[in-house]
């Protein structure tokens, strides 16, 4: 995978997101974090659990130390999960920009300690799991905001987002 290539799957993947987050947006903050019984609980969990895995996957990848899962509880308000949503996009697209084609071909060793898991993947097999892992998980919540607040929701598609940034 070339760097332009994986550049323009996370700008789509942030595209989406704001797509979703306009969705949201309509929710009040108690609606925000409503325990709905599905998946994470609230819709504000899983954006925050969105929101951790990038982050953890990001730090992986860059060789950092592993940073703690985010807190649901600590984004108690769309606002305090907007700016920290925000905070990871310039984050994680700073460190996807960095990227030349050798950094994706790259072999990465990985292990999930608490699922028993490890393996080794290319740098660019892993940032296409996190970009997928997103898309699951923005479905999901537009399925919650749809059936239980009954709020019109988007399309997330990747060629939605090819349209759009090819219109001058």
């Amino acid at each position: 995978m070339k760097p332009n290539e994986i550049k323009t799957l996370f700008d789509y993947n942030f595209w989406a997101f704001d797509k979703v987050w306009s969705c949201v947006m309509r929710l009040t903050d108690e609606q925000f974090v409503q325990e709905l019984g599905y998946s994470r609980g609230s819709i504000r969990n899983q954006v925050v659990h969105m929101m951790s895995a990038t982050r953890r996957w990001i730090a992986r990848l860059n060789g950092s130390e592993m940073v703690s899962h985010l807190a649901f509880d600590d984004f108690a308000t769309r606002a305090a999960t907007t700016a920290r949503w925000n905070k990871l996009r310039a984050e994680t697209m700073m460190y996807i920009s960095s990227l030349t084609e050798a950094d994706l071909d790259g072999i990465i060793f990985w292990q999930l300690p608490d699922r028993g898991m490890s393996a080794e993947n290319t740098r660019w097999e892993i940032l296409l799991h996190v970009a997928n892992h997103a898309t699951d998980h923005r479905a999901q919540i537009l399925a919650m905001l749809n059936q239980h607040f009954g709020i019109e929701t988007v399309e997330q598609d990747l060629l939605f987002y090819l349209l759009e940034a090819k219109q001058p």
